[in-house]
Parts: structure tokens; sequence; C-alpha cells
């Protein structure tokens, strides 16, 4: 185990995980929560490859657009990554890590589409709980220790006030089962309503956008840029969910694909995309349903989609909208095909106050 040491930085960039990059004496260090500007002391937390990734200790020069952290856990909290910078900054380091992922391919001009609120949006919140240590919190991804975050600004009034009470008095630890010594709880606020699950799979009540006012944002894009192009177009839902993106688009046909336990029955198909044969699945499916694919829409998790060649090379569709939470696989996915060109490219910021953000990619056929 490499020995924890003082070190110095400079911050000459910002990577496509929000961390600062230092290149002191020609050794790359990755330091979170920094800005280009900064100077100071870090703790060297690890080392990997001749990388070095280090925390802050002392600030000797702040950079000149720093700002004061609206949230008291951000300094010690991994969630948030940007709020010591303002959110113009922001969206430009977004903007600047896209157009470095993409720039061997050839792309429109990115178009940005920024949040209207940067605290107060989430409708769901996951926490990692350690009975041992009697903490309620976010887990660090370096160190594992949970950090507690009673006052976090990022989830809705709701939210927040669910987490409040969870801290309050340590009620969670009366919650938390008690047969599982560390685990998970999430809190989200669905139909009015906030749920609380406890060790359960992610989104178990049904996955739904996290910021509800970007996600109707997008429906609105998709709507405008599909309209006019449906003309009995068929459309193909990949990933779909509950039909989120493809629910206000007026096709004659659609049919949804995802994994659904029980079967839904109607436009929704139960098959795993990942599974193999899931293709020859879908494509007995649309001949079944009499549905040509036309367009098609996708949504996968961040792992991407590595089979999408192979899909748009079997289906021929028209048009394909690729929306992605990782811009990563979202490049990976997109090389080697070349019967499409990319017509649109837009970053809405799902988000804020994190490295992370959502992309939406248009292809159309050529010829």
């Amino acid at each position: 185990m490499q020995k924890k040491r003082l070190i110095p930085f400079k911050i000459t960039g910002i990577d496509s995980l929000g961390q600062g990059v230092s290149k002191l004496d020609e050794k790359v260090t990755f330091i979170p929560k920094t800005a280009i500007g900064d100077e100071g002391e870090a703790m060297v937390m690890a080392e990997r490859k001749g990388v070095t990734f280090a925390r802050t200790v002392a600030l000797t020069l702040a950079a000149p657009d720093r700002i004061t952290p609206a949230c008291a856990h951000f300094q010690d909290c991994p969630s948030c990554h940007f709020q010591h910078l303002p959110y113009e900054r922001e969206l430009a380091l977004k903007s600047e890590s896209f157009e470095r992922l993409f720039r061997k391919f050839s792309m429109p001009e990115l178009e940005v589409v920024g949040a209207p609120e940067r605290y107060q949006y989430r409708n769901r919140i996951q926490l990692h709980y350690s009975l041992r240590t009697r903490r309620l919190g976010m887990r660090d991804p370096q160190t594992f220790e949970i950090t507690p975050i009673p006052e976090c600004l990022i989830g809705t009034p709701e939210i927040a006030t669910g987490l409040r009470a969870l801290y309050q008095n340590s009620a969670w630890l009366k919650e938390a089962p008690a047969d599982k010594a560390e685990g998970h709880v999430e809190l989200y606020w669905v139909s009015g309503e906030l749920r609380k699950s406890w060790n359960r799979p992610y989104a178990e009540g049904g996955f739904t956008q996290v910021y509800e006012t970007m996600n109707r944002r997008l429906k609105d894009l998709l709507t405008e840029h599909l309209t006019l192009k449906v003309a009995g177009a068929g459309l193909l839902d990949l990933f779909a969910g509950n039909g989120n993106l493809s629910s206000a688009l007026k096709y004659p046909k659609r049919l949804c694909i995802d994994v659904y336990r029980p079967a839904r029955g109607g436009d929704f198909f139960d098959q795993d995309l990942y599974a193999a044969g899931a293709l020859k699945a879908v494509q007995l499916e649309l001949a079944k349903r009499a549905l040509t694919v036309d367009h098609i829409i996708l949504d996968p998790p961040r792992s991407g989609f590595r089979d999408l060649r192979v899909w748009l090379e079997a289906l021929k569709p028209r048009i394909v909208v690729y929306v992605s939470c990782d811009p990563h696989t979202l490049a990976r996915d997109l090389q080697g095909i070349t019967e499409y060109e990319v017509t649109r490219s837009i970053l809405l910021d799902f988000f804020p106050a994190t490295f992370h953000f959502e992309s939406v990619i248009f292809l159309e056929r050529k010829g």
C-alpha cells in the first residue's frame, strides 16, 4: 500500500470526471473539487500506473473563478463536483469534456441546454449505511468511508424532508434491516408520495429520470425534431422503461423493449437487450406485429449498447436517437457506424453540480 504523503499541486486542466489535473515534474495528479489556477498542497490517496490521486489539504492560491459552495457537505461528500464554481463555468467544462470525447467524429455544433435550477432537483437519492460505524450517507469510492449528508441540497424539497427525518435522532438505525450490517436505502418521490426502499435494486419501483423538468425538456426536443418526420413511421424504443421518451410521440405503431416483470402487454415487450439472441427475438416480435422500424430511440444504462452497429445493420432504421448518461460509452458505441451521419448533438444538464450530464445524438441514414 502506498504511504500517504503531501505533494504540491498546480491545476492546469479539468478531466471528464470533474477532477483537477496537475502536472508538476511531469507527474500527473488528479485532485477533485479543484479549479484551473488552484495551487496548494494535497494528500496522496492512491497511485496507479504512474498516475497519482490526491485530496486538497491547503490552498496557497485560489483560482479567480472560485466561489463558496452552497452546501455545507461539499468538501467531504463525494457526490457533487462543481459547487465551488459558477454554474456557467460548470456548463463550459461539461461542453469541453463532450467535445474532447467526440473530437474524432464528424459532429455538428454542440447544443447546450442548461438546468433551470442547480439545487433541489433530484426526485430520488440513494444512501449507503453501516451499522458497524453507525453512519448513513455517501460512500467515498477511494476510502469507502461514509459521509453523512443530513442537509444535502440536491434533493427536491420532499426528498430533503425525508432525508432529514432519517437523520433526526438517528431514526434510520431503527429502520435499517438488522440482518445486514452494511447496505443502502433509496428515497424517491413518485406519484405524490415519498417512498423508501432498503437494500433493493436501484429504481425497483420503476426507472424515472431524476430531474423531471429536464426530462420534460428532453421530451419536447424529441417531439420538435421527430414530429415532421413521422409520416406513418414505426418506432422501436429500446431500454424503454415505462415508455417515457416515446409516450408523447404520435407514432402509428411503436414497440417498447425492456425487462418487464411481469410482462406488460400492449406496446411493451419483455426482452433483456443484453442477452444472446435478443436481436432475433425482437425481429420475430416485429414480424408478428407487422411493424417496420423506421425510427429507433434508445436510452441505455451507463454501460451503453455495444451491439448498436449490428442492430442498425439488421433493422436499417431511417432515424436513430441515442440518449446517453455516459458520453464515454456513447462515443464507443458510435465507432464504426458509417451508414449514418450525426445531424444534431445536444448536451442536457440533468445532473447539475456533478460531472454527469445527458447527451442526445440524432443520426440519419445516408442516402
